[in-house]
């Protein structure tokens, strides 16, 4: 407004967020930063992804000397020379990692010549789907905190880590931080697309119907 033919300006006083939510410039309110949600006691918490995924907003994490069919099921590395028997979607270090289904979860650790070494830390899940017996396993997890016993599909197993050979991978470029699925039909190895809540194209690894 103008005073005495001054243009004077008046600046919004913004109180302080609370921690860990962000501040709205346009809504002129305070939020929950992307990827997160307020719970019911006013504290951002991680958004969950749908049942039936295992990470919110599955995506296919590609390999760089064989993209985006890298990641998937199948001969697909190296020329089509090396089976790679599961699927890797993208999920940031630390990030949280959810049961698909429900089960009897088992911890384990993968070693070679006495390091942590392939599938690092991980979890399986045996569950009972449509008279077969599925084996859900998550690789490359952090140590600590994985869940094991009773698991009910969507309860938290574990967080993402770079166990494993996924640690050497990131640093040599190859990968970027992702959660390896591989999933067991009655002891046989399966594609595990078909068992996500988000559908997958098996072809060419795109997001054909997002569950979020």
């Amino acid at each position: 407004y103008e005073s005495d033919g001054c243009v004077v300006k008046v600046t919004e006083e913004v109180d302080e967020c609370p921690e860990g939510m962000v501040y709205n410039a346009d809504l002129k309110d305070c939020e929950c930063p992307e990827g997160k949600v307020e719970d019911s006691t006013g504290k951002c918490v991680d958004k969950k992804p749908c049942v039936g995924d295992p990470v919110l907003n599955p995506e296919v994490a590609p390999q760089t000397n064989s993209g985006t069919k890298g990641g998937m099921f199948g001969k697909t590395r190296n020329g089509g020379t090396q089976w790679h028997k599961g699927l890797d979607l993208k999920n940031a270090y630390g990030k949280p990692i959810y049961a698909l289904y429900s089960g009897a979860g088992k911890i384990a650790t993968q070693y070679k010549r006495g390091k942590v070494d392939g599938a690092g830390h991980y979890v399986e899940v045996t569950s009972t789907l449509n008279g077969k017996t599925v084996k859900m396993l998550y690789f490359h997890m952090q140590q600590n905190n994985r869940i094991s016993g009773t698991i009910n599909a969507g309860d938290i197993i574990g967080y993402q880590g770079d166990s494993g050979n996924l640690k050497n991978a990131i640093s040599q470029g190859h990968s970027v931080s992702h959660l390896h699925i591989k999933a067991k039909e009655n002891g046989i190895d399966v594609d595990p697309i078909p068992y996500l809540k988000t559908k997958i194209d098996p072809n060419t690894g795109q997001v054909t119907n997002p569950c979020n």
